[in-house]
């Protein structure tokens, strides 16, 4: 049996949170409180045409198609990195527990 990590409550009613955050009513304050991350715009076209953009100016004679190029895959990386960060906090949020008596989640 599950029960609240808090050395001050110590209850077994806990329940899955995200479980929990659906049975909430819209017009509940504790809705927002509970809610999911917030999931990143994982958009690489920007960097897709980027790289594109560079590799057309480097083939073009231009060393400006190296930094625009380089610029893309950089983006790119970012944006696969707050991607796989706001992943990583939805495994955490999916796997949480709320405790119904002291309203505390782990």
């Amino acid at each position: 049996m599950i029960t609240c990590p808090s050395p001050k409550c110590g209850s077994p009613n806990v329940a899955d949170l995200p479980h929990y955050w659906h049975s909430l009513p819209a017009e509940s304050p504790l809705k927002a409180r509970y809610a999911p991350p917030d999931a990143a715009d994982a958009s690489y076209w920007l960097a897709l045409a980027a790289v594109v953009a560079g590799v057309v100016l480097l083939v073009s004679g231009s060393l400006l198609g190296l930094l625009v190029a380089a610029a893309g895959v950089g983006w790119g990386v970012l944006v696969h990195q707050r991607a796989a960060g706001a992943a990583v906090q939805l495994a955490d949020w999916e796997s949480s527990r709320v405790c119904l008596a002291c309203t505390g989640t782990f």
